[in-house]
């Protein structure tokens, strides 16, 4: 038995079903999705369902799950609505309404189920899970991005998180630019960042970059794997 964690597939169906081949995925294995399956790559709502069957894989609330609550909430106001406008729901939302009534209150309940951070232990080792980072409320946990030099809330602990692409950490505009095209002038690939305080595991999956991949981590070894 192992244990894995990927974060922000973004509708990457090819790569996400790639990675469960590459690592050896097994019903005796324990997947981990730290947030962000949908919006962005055309198959979020596909990979969402697939989840909500996998008994063994288990996933925790993102800001793109977030934004899908606020919008489909009977209170959403106008803001609520075009944040997730703004934030690559078209697929999503074209799946969305191919779906049965039946189905769609099935995902909006999976959905807000959801736990906002996990904790366990593997091989006497404590982890922290959450897409963002550790905050007071569930906005700053699937919200919030640390810096390179943000400190770990939890000592003892191994923080690991998504949400923030590695080529962000650290980087303005134009410091991420510059960096993601040296990257992909040497077809080299994102990969994990691990910070004093924390891991990110983000590495662009879903966005339009020739450098991003899709990465997991394995906690019995901190093993890496890339797709």
């Amino acid at each position: 038995m192992a244990h894995y964690v990927l974060s922000d597939i973004h509708g990457e169906a090819e790569r996400f079903h790639a990675m469960l081949e590459k690592i050896g995925f097994s019903r005796e294995d324990r997947l981990y999705i730290i947030g962000d399956v949908l919006d962005r790559g055309p198959e979020g709502i596909s990979l969402l369902r697939e989840i909500m069957e996998t008994p063994n894989m288990q996933m925790i609330l993102g800001n793109h799950e977030y934004m899908c609550l606020d919008y489909f909430a009977p209170t959403a106001t106008e803001v609520e609505i075009r944040r997730w406008n703004k934030n690559g729901n078209e697929p999503t939302l074209a799946a969305y309404h191919k779906l049965s009534r039946e189905e769609q209150e099935s995902i909006l309940a999976f959905l807000k189920e959801l736990p906002v951070h996990l904790e366990l232990t593997v091989n006497g080792r404590d982890f922290y899970l959450v897409h963002g980072f550790p905050g007071e409320n569930v906005h700053d946990k699937v919200w919030g991005r640390p810096t390179p030099d943000s400190p770990n809330p939890f000592p003892g602990r191994c923080l690991i998180v998504g949400h923030t692409p590695v080529s962000s950490l650290g980087r303005d505009k134009e410091e991420k630019a510059a960096y993601l095209l040296e990257m992909e002038q040497k077809g080299e690939k994102l990969r994990i960042r691990h910070l004093p305080g924390f891991i990110d595991i983000d590495c662009g999956c879903g966005h339009s970059m020739a450098s991003k991949a899709l990465a997991c981590l394995r906690l019995e070894d901190m093993a890496e794997f890339y797709v």
